[in-house]
């Protein structure tokens, strides 16, 4: 891997472990969880397009070979990141990264049954690992569990597991059955760009029937998250397409990076103290990615 590659290996990881803690400002800064995230996907759908004005031009007639699949995918999108949401504000940042990041397991079983991929008691055992990997990381001491704090907060990073997996696993069908090289940026523009609708009929919903207004700092919230969530995507597909890259190499550095760096964020920004039980959590889960990744 050359230095440039590892350079934006390493980028990638911080902006994916950026949209973490942006989530969780959303709660501090009382943004409103779906203007935000709908404003996000709106940038990021308008920064994948514009980037790349010319090219995706051309391709526009090309979008209804995968336009309607790109819609279903789109509305998971904004729906698990709604969860990653709420995860990040009731569970916290670091077990917000561990769920999604174990999340790799689920594309692996599909990958498995729908496209013969090769699986072994190795990959068996590391997705036992990730189980318990996620629930461990979210456990909390009796010291940090008060009546304010619902007992039940485990529900969001599962959740989060479930709805990451089934998002990853449709990634990876577009892979096999949509994507080419010269549509893959404009099928992601798509995907946002459908996210951002489903936000937009919920929003004028929310407006029309329970009054729920726009706030200006939902907006700026939305379009930090945005630039993350869009330029997080664009250094990890540009580390992806050096020559020689290993991607299941790639997946399994990103995602220990983004869980250290995650933990790293949350300690010294808003003083989630892991318990010994959530170093475990971490560490099993660190050891869960280098497995899967094989």
């Amino acid at each position: 891997m050359t230095g440039d590659s590892l350079l934006q290996l390493i980028i990638a990881s911080v902006l994916s472990s950026l949209l973490y803690v942006i989530l969780k400002y959303f709660d501090r800064f009382r943004i409103h969880n779906l203007h935000g995230l709908t404003f996000n996907y709106i940038t990021a759908s308008s920064f994948a397009f514009f980037a790349n004005y010319e090219a995706n031009k051309l391709m526009l007639p090309t979008i209804s070979n995968f336009g309607t699949f790109a819609l279903v995918v789109g509305f998971f999108f904004i729906v698990v990141f709604y969860i990653a949401a709420l995860t990040a504000q009731k569970a916290g940042i670091a077990v917000t990264s561990i769920a999604g990041k174990m999340s790799m397991i689920i594309p692996i079983t599909a990958g498995f049954f729908l496209y013969g991929d090769h699986i072994t008691g190795l990959r068996i055992a590391g997705m036992i690992m990730a189980l318990i990997a996620v629930y461990l990381s979210s456990v909390k001491s009796k010291t940090q569990t008060n009546v304010n704090v619902d007992k039940k907060v485990w529900i969001f990073p599962l959740l989060l597991f479930i709805g990451s997996g089934m998002v990853d696993t449709s990634i990876k069908i577009s892979e096999h059955y949509y994507i080419t090289r010269e549509n893959q940026n404009l099928f992601f523009c798509c995907l946002f760009g459908a996210a951002g609708i489903f936000g937009i009929l919920s929003t004028l919903y929310q407006y029309i029937f329970k009054k729920v207004k726009i706030k200006l700092n939902s907006i700026i919230g939305g379009i930090i998250l945005g630039l993350a969530n869009y330029y997080s995507l664009v250094f990890l597909v540009n580390c992806l397409s050096t020559e020689g890259a290993e991607s299941a190499l790639i997946f399994a550095i990103v995602n220990m990076l983004v869980v250290f760096i995650s933990a790293l964020l949350a300690f010294f920004l808003f003083k989630e103290r892991p318990t010994k039980m959530n170093l475990i959590g971490m560490l099993i889960a660190l050891i869960a990615i280098f497995v899967l990744s094989y």
